[in-house]
């Protein structure tokens, strides 16, 4: 094995690039597109049906005010911020995610079309609290699933295309829910937006139970890899960041996790990653009520559940292509920033737009604005390599601080403010230029912390004796030529 300094790493000669992409093909299309179903799901059941009931009848045949409306739209978010931690510790410790992972979208499913018998606020405050109980163990575990297995230059797309199933999930929502919403009303008797949570809620159920199947766990603990592979999957993460990724039997422990949690709250860079992603999901609330906005075009009910597709559909694409460039070159801020950008302009243009064709224009860039986020994901990632446990307890740490934004600003479109929602718009103009200012300010940290390494001022991350010759003989090298790889490290901004 060399060392490359234009590359930043050891270069590997115990397999060829042409195994390691063979190897990265393979998870990519066993397990990718899994993954994007869960996440198109993930928003279907959870997120977006309650909005597009909404324009069917819901909230009138629950005898809802808006406030209660709201109230149900925010409790997601209450058991929903409360698993988020202890579920991605689990994700951790345990050799086997993907049985984890399915019953979690079991549960969810089952849940989900179990509110189809809500018959009062109170009964739909319940299935939305422990909703959000459930799916909590999703959306962070996927995102720490995937940083097991691929590189810092890779996974930013893999979760850009995990989230474009959520984002296109947001569009197609429209597309099912027009469809069951107008052609099942009535149906044996029920209601059709009752029919939109049986149907989405049993798909879910049923889908979780194939998980077992399809998925695969860990890359030390797949039994359908060959020995071969699973050196290959391990060492190459090894050669990206310095040290295995294994949990040692300590993480673990509850004595392990608690330990992974204060390390991930006494990093700086944890709680600035988070105020970050806080405003951010603060300033792109327009998603709950999309097709409330939409609908203030002035088109019947169908109609402006179809409207919703395009705007979504044509983020997605801007979404794969920007974080595809962004792994490829390396670059996070100026990516975000761009992102952020169109999604101001969407509001700006709705602000001021006399037209229906302004209007709906205005949507795209709001829709686009998503993409920042997803690169945001992948910067959690880059910026916490090690170890394990502190990775799991940060990226569920993140998202859980950042969805508390999710509560409040469910109260932030009320009908009393339609058509123009311009108190809406201008607070969340304000808020992402917020966002932006902190994720320069982190930009400008992470630059000032590579400095420091290359002088040998700091460390990225702690390390042991029994760590470094663990990696060192995985990837079969010398402790000396281990140690250079790992104090190779440095942070992507």
């Amino acid at each position: 094995m060399s060392f490359s300094p234009a590359a930043g790493k050891f270069i590997p000669v115990e397999w060829s690039c042409h195994e390691e992409r063979r190897l990265v093909k393979r998870i990519d299309v066993r397990c990718m597109p899994a993954l994007i179903v869960l996440f198109i799901l993930n928003f279907l059941v959870g997120r977006g049906n309650l909005a597009n009931a909404r324009l069917k009848g819901l909230q009138t045949d629950l005898n809802l005010n808006d406030t209660q409306y709201a109230t149900c739209i925010s409790v997601l978010f209450a058991g929903y911020i409360f698993m988020q931690v202890p579920s991605n510790l689990v994700m951790n410790a345990i050799p086997r995610p993907r049985l984890f992972m399915a019953a979690v979208v079991g549960l969810w499913g089952a849940i989900s079309a179990l509110t189809s018998l809500c018959n009062n606020f109170t009964h739909l405050v319940a299935c939305r609290f422990f909703l959000g109980f459930v799916e909590a163990a999703f959306y962070p575990s996927a995102v720490y699933y995937l940083s097991r297995w691929y590189t810092r230059q890779e996974v930013g797309l893999r979760i850009a295309f995990l989230n474009a199933g959520n984002m296109l999930a947001q569009g197609l929502g429209g597309l099912l829910a027009a469809g069951i919403l107008g052609g099942m009303e009535g149906v044996k008797g029920i209601r059709g937006w009752r029919w939109l949570y049986i149907i989405e809620g049993s798909i879910t159920f049923a889908f979780g139970l194939l998980l077992p199947f399809i998925l695969a766990d860990y890359p030390a603990s797949t039994k359908w890899l060959s020995n071969r592979e699973r050196i290959i999957a391990q060492g190459r993460l090894v050669t990206d960041v310095g040290l295995i990724d294994n949990p040692e039997d300590l993480e673990k422990s509850g004595f392990g996790a608690l330990r992974g949690v204060w390390l991930a709250l006494s990093d700086v860079k944890v709680w600035t990653l988070a105020f970050m992603y806080f405003t951010y999901i603060m300033g792109l609330s327009f998603a709950a009520y999309m097709p409330t906005i939409t609908a203030t075009l002035g088109f019947s009910t169908t109609i402006t559940l179809l409207l919703t597709f395009p705007p979504w559909a044509f983020a997605t694409m801007y979404a794969l292509v920007n974080s595809w460039h962004s792994d490829r070159t390396g670059e996070k801020f100026w990516h975000i920033a761009g992102a952020y950008g169109f999604a101001i302009l969407g509001y700006v243009v709705a602000l001021t737009a006399t037209t229906v064709a302004g209007k709906y224009i205005s949507l795209f860039g709001m829709c686009m604005g998503y993409s920042g986020g997803i690169i945001t994901l992948g910067w959690i990632s880059t910026s916490i390599p090690r170890p394990p446990v502190k990775r799991a307890a940060s990226i569920a740490f993140i998202n859980a601080f950042a969805n508390i934004g999710q509560i409040p600003t469910s109260y932030l479109w009320p009908t009393k403010w339609g058509k123009r929602y311009w108190q809406s718009f201008t607070t969340e103009i304000c808020l992402l230029v917020l966002s932006l200012t902190i994720a320069f300010a982190y930009r400008q940290y992470l630059i000032s912390q590579n400095r420091k390494l290359e002088q040998g001022e700091a460390e990225a991350y702690a390390t042991d004796e029994r760590t470094v010759k663990q990696s060192a003989d995985l990837v079969h090298v010398s402790i000396q030529q281990e140690e250079a790889l790992v104090h190779s490290f440095r942070y992507i901004y």
